[in-house]
């Protein structure tokens, strides 16, 4: 008896919602909703889809996921849910997401305040359709590109928190269609209706949908340097969305999509980088770590073999992030040796200055041992970090067998190489 009261009460669900929503008519949107294979997850307020495993990973900024989280404000997410409502600008720290419209978004004001509906799909149309839309945006560069997989999730006439009065009534629709070959991979933005810019939460108004800090659209990479924002996102701009044609694809697209590329990470608009294999990602540049002391000039020179210059320590982060990776090699190579650290007074006696030419600011960050600087001279005139002198700085010969010392070489990340896929 109750396994047929819960099938019985499943199947009138089910038949309620399909027969509640009419799916938009839009030239790019993806079928959703009563009649496709989508699942409609309950209204909810700042909820989420839970883990949702998936047949094939998701290559998303430089990295495969084999599960993904859709979340009721307005985003997917790898790695973990994303149930905040703040929509910080990207980039942030630990997030992975790609976020279509990320604001307080709440599908149960009244019992049901909007649908949303998601699926996993390889379905021959659907691919086809995904394989044109990615052909005919991008034919120079990915006219050979055949889809094999796609995930749909769609925000259909969805509510926003704390709606009271006219707000009540203010809903949006939007949907992420993420495509991929099984080694690149697509985002496509869809919108048809946007009606209100935040909720009622962070200084918004639930009677208007308007505030200060209206949603984010965009994709975050999640280690704070990695990112791209929609020219709208954070404006209000936004409720121009639906009518927005993407400048990028050679033939452009239906109006309220725009076209992301996810596999490869990016930083802003701008493409995407990389550093070379040997070297490692700090924020924007690129590092090496040369184990071999040399002296300053030596080690200048070296630098400038890798098309690089000196690391230059301009901050604490810089000092304590160096303190950290380099114990362990200082351990090993000798009492004395230290890490130069691109300061120098070479160019004019008495006046330090950075590798890279930058006046040295002797009213910003600093780390002087006593008795340095008092005691430079025109002997004197490149400065190093030493554990003996508690990782302060100290002063002494550029070009000399007696001052040998650990560099870091540092340089701009190129353009990030097409990954090889089978």
């Amino acid at each position: 008896m109750k396994q047929f009261i819960v099938t019985a009460c499943l199947l009138g669900f089910l038949a309620v919602a399909s027969a509640q929503i009419t799916p938009v008519t839009n030239n790019a949107f993806y079928p959703y909703g009563p009649g496709t294979a989508d699942v409609l997850d309950g209204a909810a307020d700042d909820g989420t889809s839970g883990a949702l495993s998936l047949s094939t990973p998701f290559p998303f900024f430089g990295t495969n996921f084999n599960e993904l989280y859709v979340n009721t404000n307005g985003d997917i997410s790898f790695g973990g849910a994303v149930t905040g409502f703040t929509p910080t600008p990207f980039p942030v720290t630990g997030n992975r997401v790609i976020a279509a419209y990320f604001t307080d978004v709440k599908t149960s004001n009244g019992g049901r305040s909007g649908y949303i509906y998601r699926r996993e799909t390889t379905d021959a149309a659907i691919l086809a359709r995904a394989t044109t839309d990615i052909q005919t945006a991008f034919p120079a560069k990915f006219g050979d590109f055949v889809a094999t997989w796609l995930y749909i999730a769609t925000w259909h006439e969805v509510g926003l928190y704390g709606a009271s009065g006219d707000g009540q009534n203010l809903r949006n629709t939007f949907q992420l269609v993420l495509i991929s070959d099984g080694c690149k991979s697509f985002t496509l933005f869809n919108y048809d209706k946007i009606q209100f810019l935040q909720g009622s939460t962070n200084g918004g108004s639930g009677v208007t949908g308007t505030g200060p800090n209206p949603a984010q659209v965009g994709v975050n990479g999640g280690d704070g340097i990695h990112y791209t924002l929609h020219p709208y996102s954070n404006t209000v701009d936004l409720y121009n969305l639906p009518t927005w044609v993407d400048p990028e694809p050679a033939v452009p697209g239906p109006p309220g999509r725009w076209y992301r590329r996810t596999d490869l990470a990016t930083t802003g608009d701008g493409p995407p980088l990389a550093c070379p294999s040997s070297w490692r990602t700090r924020g924007d540049i690129c590092l090496k770590l040369n184990s071999r002391p040399r002296d300053y000039v030596t080690a200048k020179a070296r630098c400038a073999e890798y098309g690089a210059r000196i690391f230059n320590i301009r901050s604490q982060a810089d000092n304590e992030w160096l303190i950290g990776h380099l114990t362990r090699y200082l351990t090993r190579t000798g009492k004395g040796r230290g890490l130069w650290t691109g300061l120098t007074d070479e160019e004019t006696e008495g006046t330090f200055a950075w590798e890279d030419g930058t006046a040295f600011d002797e009213n910003g960050y600093t780390n002087w041992a006593t008795p340095a600087p008092a005691i430079n001279d025109e002997d004197l005139g490149c400065v190093y970090m030493d554990k003996g002198f508690g990782w302060q700085w100290y002063i002494t010969k550029c070009e000399s067998r007696k001052q040998r010392h650990a560099f870091i070489c540092e340089k701009d990340p190129v353009p990030a190489p097409e990954p090889v896929c089978p």
